[in-house]
């Protein structure tokens, strides 16, 4: 039986083995999906037929919380990994600079996700910064499933010391080996040394507003 995934921003309902890298409908990404058990399918089915005051106040509730968290402020990068002669990348929203020195960044990334599976057995991924012209990099590598497509098929991309693929068309790039990591839920939080970066572009980053802004 194949699984349903529903976005927590908009409620858009996803059939699949894993939730989509972008929501069609209204842009988020992976990381706003939720898997849809038969509980919640069964909880949905008895709300819609309730209309007690306390439970449309919890929806509200939840409803209230996800739009909260919405509203932070994201980056869009294109987080690349390899291993064992496979390489892939996707759009990832959640990326931050843990500490300075030593240079160490934090990445999170669904447990469902190709790239997840490549980082957990490497230890190793990059990062390519997009400027405000990368909207075609973020749908590219957020709608398919690199299991399935090259998602580097005619890009131009230079691979680092490390083995992973970064893109060429990025405003900075870096490579990072894996030192901890901690359970999430559907996410894994990477906690990793940065150990090359390189600036190829002057410009400003792509923000996850600015690319639903300019759709």
């Amino acid at each position: 039986m194949e699984k349903s995934w529903r976005c927590t921003v908009c409620g858009y309902i996803h059939t699949g083995e894993n939730p989509p890298e972008i929501c069609p409908i209204c842009g988020a990404d992976a990381s706003f999906f939720e898997l849809v058990t038969q509980d919640d399918k069964a909880s949905t089915s008895s709300e819609s037929k309730a209309v007690a005051k306390p439970v449309v106040a919890q929806t509200d509730e939840k409803a209230a919380i996800r739009q909260a968290l919405y509203r932070i402020s994201y980056g869009l990068y294109i987080i690349t990994a390899q291993s064992e002669g496979r390489d892939n990348g996707q759009c990832a929203n959640t990326c931050f600079q843990i500490t300075s020195d030593p240079a160490r960044l934090a990445i999170g990334i669904n447990k469902q996700n190709f790239t997840h599976e490549l980082i957990q057995k490497s230890g190793k991924f990059g990062v390519s910064v997009l400027n405000q012209t990368g909207q075609d990099y973020a749908r590219r590598f957020g709608y398919r499933s690199g299991r399935d497509v090259d998602k580097f098929e005619g890009l131009a991309v230079h691979r680092g010391e490390s083995g992973v693929i970064l893109l060429d068309d990025a405003l900075v790039t870096m490579q990072a080996t894996v030192l901890n990591q901690m359970d999430a839920g559907t996410h894994t939080l990477f906690l990793a040394d940065v150990t090359n970066g390189e600036i190829l572009q002057e410009g400003d980053p792509m923000t996850y507003a600015f690319f639903r802004a300019s759709k």
